[in-house]
């Protein structure tokens, strides 16, 4: 089992649109020079993954590089 740290102060939790109790937590770890993305089903944590401080900017940049021009594509119930 991993180590057990204390959860940082800076960061944030997102929901999955999928909801069921999914969220994605998002924290700083200065001491260690990471940022951690977590996901979590209620209060079980299923993943996470550890991106070094040096690497932050490149995954801003992809992040910002995004752009949804279309509307989300709406998909039909064929079992209805």
């Amino acid at each position: 089992m991993g180590e057990l740290v204390a959860l940082p102060k800076s960061g944030d939790v997102f929901e999955d649109v999928r909801g069921d109790d999914r969220t994605m937590r998002v924290t700083c770890h200065p001491m260690r020079g990471t940022v951690v993305v977590s996901l979590w089903v209620d209060k079980i944590c299923r993943a996470s993954f550890q991106l070094a401080e040096g690497d932050l900017p490149r995954l801003r940049a992809a992040l910002d590089g995004m752009e949804f021009n279309e509307p989300p594509m709406v998909v039909r119930d064929e079992s209805a």
